[in-house]
């Protein structure tokens, strides 16, 4: 037996207040006067029992009529049909149409998503009148957007025709848990929810550690399977990630990009193409063989041939998914860095000569030269980046390097003269200066290749080789603390700090032949080139987000004066958004994207920020399906309760179902007689009560 109106039963406890007010009555002393003594044990004999049962029967009618009345309210529903008391009650109905990424799959039924929006409007067509109905797309739905219910079935049905197939990946948690205001809303106390979808595991996945119940109204809920699990899905491919492995970029040079390619079929796919895209453009394309339930690296380059933000995608052929055929990074091609050199002529010779080679002006930076840092500050709006040799500086030159790296600038140092006053306020700590033998010098031992200042830069060890073979150092005095890069005989060369929002590179030998020969090396002119691009790059590949989710953006001191900032989507709808300015940053909020693609993000004069990758999850390639039952107990633990959660068995009638769940006796007819029929008895009880205590009162 069910309840339509279950919160009605707390009106059971009003049947205790009868046996409540007869056991006050019994403390209550009666004066009965008696003519004489003779007429008390005929009283007490006859009247007295009699009495007692009355009131007895009058105690049990009384509590009866109560519970009758309670049952009446709270509506006692039982699936068999008694004579008289069939019905269909009333619903309040929630349609969820799983409408991801699998759903686009065929079999001999067609598209998936078509069959389940056939089933939809199945269901919309077994309603009555009197019912209700929402209808909601399990994904690409604005959890802030208001819906309510109607009850005019034609519009439940322009809200199926109108779903389309989304990025997104269906959850019955998360669709269960928007459902639960909604309810709030519902006319009718007995709901139905019905999930639409073709029963992935990935369907019922939450957090282990939320255990909160999603839906906490006593609905039912109806699993409706579309499809036969992997049946028409013979050959599917999907882009499960993909990572940047360049880290310097720069136009015309090769930007490497790893991806791992899953076959989620039951059979080997040979020949398969893997083509990756800057902007919608194919670059370069690869052939290649995957097996079956396997997962394959590749690696695909291409040159970006501008500057600016670029949406580079690793793409596969069309086969039974789509969706998944297609994943997103964003690359920020950096301008040429605008560099200050600051140093005297003779100390910063060599290091401009390498900026300025003849041939490289298009990846050049504009370099400016200058004495002293205090000349320098007066252009810290205008530099990006800050390359400091020896010379004499003064604690307030210190408190001026720290406040540029602070607002996110670079700088490359190189030791010599004065640099430990220069260097103090940046945390920097230089041990003593060390003077290699006359006959010996110091060497070049280990380069981390692995790091983005030298990545492709040694195309085989033997460049690494030579590079430690050439370089013959006389002096050199290292720093402490940092992230060691090169390595010498005597100690670090090259060393990486980070220091407020800026990177510092600081290297242990003066950039004159006077500490050796390093000037003179490749290896001192990639460092100081590709320093000018490091330092300055972003330290990660731009933010990373999963579609439908909220997007914070930090913005760098820099540019944390500008007052706004343009957003363009990955349809290339741009809108203005302002940041927001907290104690310790500026932080900008982007709307939540329900288009998988790359958001790039501008300031107000149109200089390139960072971008924002939007991907969807990758749950919905896995191709894992539930097999019969399972689904409905995976369900059972996300709802109230659990014995209200039905699986259709594939192929049945969903009509047939919902007739059957929802056609039942309703018992409140039957217990509304009975308490009026309890009135009726009491009332003549009383009465007959009444004339009995009439005739004891006359005899007295």
């Amino acid at each position: 037996m069910n309840f339509l109106n279950p919160l009605a039963l707390f009106g059971l406890a009003a049947a205790s207040i009868p046996l409540v007010l007869h056991l006050l009555n019994l403390r209550k002393l009666k004066t009965v006067d008696f003519g004489t003594l003779r007429f008390l044990h005929e009283l007490q004999q006859k009247q007295v029992r009699k009495l007692r049962l009355q009131q007895m029967l009058l105690l049990i009618i009384r509590t009866l009529l109560v519970i009758f009345a309670v049952l009446a309210l709270a509506r006692p529903a039982i699936k068999s049909t008694l004579p008289l008391l069939g019905a269909t009650s009333r619903s309040s109905v929630v349609i969820l149409v799983d409408n991801s990424g699998s759903m686009e799959a065929a079999d001999g039924l067609g598209p998936r998503l078509m069959q389940a929006k056939k089933v939809a409007r199945d269901i919309v067509s077994g309603l009555r009148d009197g019912d209700e109905v929402m209808v909601l797309p399990m994904t690409g739905f604005d959890p802030e957007q208001r819906v309510d219910f109607t009850r005019t079935f034609a519009n439940a049905l322009q809200q199926i025709d109108a779903i389309q197939r989304s990025n997104g990946t269906a959850n019955i948690p998360v669709s269960l848990s928007m459902l639960r205001g909604v309810f709030e809303r519902a006319l009718h106390p007995h709901k139905e929810i019905y999930v639409i979808s073709d029963a992935q595991t990935s369907l019922t996945w939450r957090d282990p550690a939320d255990t909160v119940k999603a839906q906490q109204s006593d609905a039912s809920v109806f699993l409706v399977r579309i499809g036969e699990g992997q049946k028409g899905i013979e050959q599917n491919l999907s882009v499960d990630s993909l990572n940047v492995r360049t880290k310097l970029l720069q136009p015309d040079k090769p930007v490497e990009i790893e991806a791992f390619v899953r076959n989620g079929s039951e059979r080997d796919i040979q020949g398969a193409l893997v083509s990756l895209a800057f902007d919608g453009r194919r670059i370069t394309q690869i052939s290649v063989d995957i097996p079956a339930k396997t997962t394959k690296r590749i690696l695909l380059a291409a040159s970006p041939q501008r500057y600016g933000m670029i949406a580079a995608s690793i793409e596969l052929e069309s086969d039974a998914i789509d969706n998944d055929n297609v994943r997103y990074a964003g690359l920020l091609i950096p301008r040429p860095s605008r560099v200050g050199i600051v140093g005297a002529p003779s100390e910063i010779a060599l290091v401009q000569t390498v900026l300025t080679l003849p041939g490289m002006e298009r990846f050049a930076p504009a370099v400016v030269t200058y004495t002293t840092v205090a000349q320098a500050s007066g252009a810290f709006a205008q530099l990006d980046v800050l390359i400091i040799t020896q010379g004499q500086h003064t604690s307030a030159d210190a408190s001026l390097l720290r406040q540029f790296l602070d607002n996110g600038g670079g700088v490359m140092v190189f030791a010599g003269q004065g640099m430990q006053t220069l260097l103090a306020q940046a945390g920097l700590q230089l041990q003593s200066e060390r003077v290699a033998p006359a006959d010996q010098a110091f060497a070049v031992t280990t380069i981390d290749k692995a790091h983005p200042l030298y990545s492709g830069v040694f195309v085989s060890t033997e460049d690494q080789q030579a590079a430690r073979e050439t370089s013959k150092i006389m002096r050199i005095q290292p720093a402490s603390g940092g992230l060691d890069i090169v390595q010498t005989s005597a100690g670090a060369l090259v060393s990486e700090f980070s220091v407020g929002q800026g990177k510092l590179l600081y290297v242990a030998v003066s950039p004159t032949l006077e500490w050796g020969s390093y000037p003179l090396t490749g290896l001192f002119a990639a460092t100081t080139l590709r320093s000018t691009i490091y330092v300055v790059s972003s330290r990660d590949q731009g933010v990373q987000a999963q579609l439908g989710e909220s997007i914070t953006v930090p913005i760098t001191s820099r540019l944390a004066g500008q007052d706004r900032f343009i957003v363009q989507d990955a349809a290339q709808v741009s809108m203005t958004v302002q940041p927001a300015r907290l104690s310790s940053s500026t932080m900008l909020s982007v709307p939540a994207q329900y288009q998988p693609g790359v958001v790039k993000i501008f300031s107000a004069d149109s200089t390139p920020v960072t971008t924002v990758t939007v991907n969807g999850k990758t749950a919905e390639s896995m191709l894992s399906f539930f097999e019969t039952g399972d689904w409905k107990t995976s369900t059972q633990t996300l709802v109230a309760n659990g014995d209200h959660v039905v699986e259709l068995k594939p192929g049945a009638s969903v009509t047939k179902a919902i007739q059957e769940a929802r056609t039942g006796s309703e018992l409140w007819a039957l217990f509304t007689v009975l308490a009026l029929l309890m009135a009726v008895i009491e009332m003549a009880v009383a009465t007959f009560m009444a004339r009995d205590a009439a005739v004891v009162e006359t005899i007295s």
